[in-house]
């Protein structure tokens, strides 16, 4: 009678647990997919990227779940697995942040040249709502697309200056800060326009020259820093595959977890380092 009554009890608490379990993964299941929707949705509108984020969602819940199984069923080892499910997890995140970055960095390199264009159109005789449409209509995105927005705001009502304050909003970098400040006194004191934007495009451009440089001077710096983050695990790869006896408790005990766990921080820690080090602002 007891046994039965042990065996019934611990079967309802089994099945209250994966109740529970189910639950909460379905809470978790719907906030990551509510949070991944509005991200994907906001990333991609504000890079003109017209990408159906349901299609995105689709294909990222198929990653997460097929390559962390194929993983663990090649290698045999659940913490690889757990490892590369997190890594998918953010992957996302990090890839709309570098896509974001790239689109800011040709901004700033076509930035120089639009200004030097849009001077010439304003030296020509045009106004600047005129010069702004003809650089709109000959220039390439994505700062094309940038300034073609700030006429659409301009043509339902909004004011040239909240137009711009927007597009340095959408663009946060000092170049662009400084032509919206440069037209923003312009339009307010007065003052020829047409010269000061072709005197902030020559500034413009040996700021970018100078930062090009530091960056070539740098490169070699942020390698090492990257080269010597992969070299402790390109080791332990390559003992994991030679000793693999020698290696076991690291992969396979809690006590070898805690060790994978301290040297993953440090590794994270000694690369932010190295790239804080050969980071230069100009």
């Amino acid at each position: 009678m007891q046994v039965w009554l042990i065996a019934i009890t611990a079967f309802a608490a089994v099945c209250l647990a994966g109740v529970y379990a189910i639950r909460a993964g379905d809470t978790f299941m719907g906030r990551y997919h509510e949070a991944f929707m509005e991200q994907a949705r906001v990333n991609l509108a504000d890079m003109f990227l017209f990408v159906d984020p349901k299609k995105l969602y689709t294909a990222n819940i198929v990653m997460l779940v097929i390559v962390p199984l194929l993983l663990w069923m090649i290698t045999g080892k659940l913490l690889i697995a757990i490892v590369a499910a997190l890594a998918l997890a953010i992957m996302p995140k990090k890839i709309y942040r570098w896509l974001r970055q790239r689109r800011i960095n040709k901004i700033q390199e076509q930035l120089p040249d639009a200004l030097m264009m849009l001077s010439g159109g304003m030296k020509a005789g045009l106004g600047f709502a005129p010069a702004l449409e003809s650089l709109v209509r000959d220039g390439y995105p994505p700062l094309a697309q940038e300034l073609a927005l700030v006429l659409r705001e301009q043509h339902l009502g909004v004011k040239t200056e909240e137009a711009l304050e927007h597009f340095a909003e959408r663009v946060p970098v000092l170049d662009v800060k400084l032509f919206v400040s440069a037209v923003s006194i312009s339009r307010e004191v007065g003052g020829n326009l047409a010269e000061s934007l072709k005197t902030l495009a020559e500034t413009l451009r040996r700021r970018l020259i100078m930062e090009n440089k530091v960056k070539a001077l740098t490169s070699q710096g942020k390698l090492q820093g990257i080269v010597m983050a992969m070299l402790p695990v390109a080791i332990a790869g390559y003992l994991a595959m030679a000793y693999p006896s020698t290696m076991e408790p690291m992969f396979n005990t809690w006590m070898g977890y805690g060790v994978i766990a301290v040297c993953v921080i440090l590794e994270y820690v000694g690369y932010k380092m190295c790239v804080k080090i050969m980071t230069i602002d100009i």
